[in-house]
């Protein structure tokens, strides 16, 4: 006699989300909030609770606005000439040598290439 199996029967299929619509205020609020945290896309977008791929989208297409008032701006730029006022201290030193280490090296023009070198070894 064949006696009844159960089975289970599973979905694989994702449960079914509830989209929510929002309005163009509150997709650039919350892109405007996602820039201010300093978070990847994703990880706002998690901690938020909004979908990542509705964020991707929203700061997509605020970025595409925006490139037209960019490029605008920089086609006005322009470069003037400076006038700098004539130096009344003439400096000593023919170069320095500012290092990432604090150390600042000055040199004059008849310093040694041979010094220079020893010198910016060990700095």
């Amino acid at each position: 006699m064949n006696e009844p199996s159960s089975e289970v029967m599973r979905s694989t299929e994702a449960p079914a989300r509830k989209s929510r619509t929002y309005s163009a205020a509150e997709k650039a609020e919350w892109v405007k909030k996602y820039r201010q945290s300093g978070l990847s896309q994703r990880e706002f977008s998690k901690q938020a609770g909004i979908e990542y791929m509705s964020l991707y989208r929203w700061a997509r297409k605020e970025r595409e606005r925006s490139k037209p008032a960019q490029q605008s701006v920089q086609s006005t730029v322009s470069f003037a000439e400076l006038q700098l006022p004539a130096s009344t201290q003439r400096s000593a030193w023919a170069v320095e040598l500012a290092l990432t280490n604090g150390t600042v090296l000055r040199l004059t023009k008849d310093t040694p290439p041979t010094l220079v070198d020893q010198l910016l070894r060990i700095c």
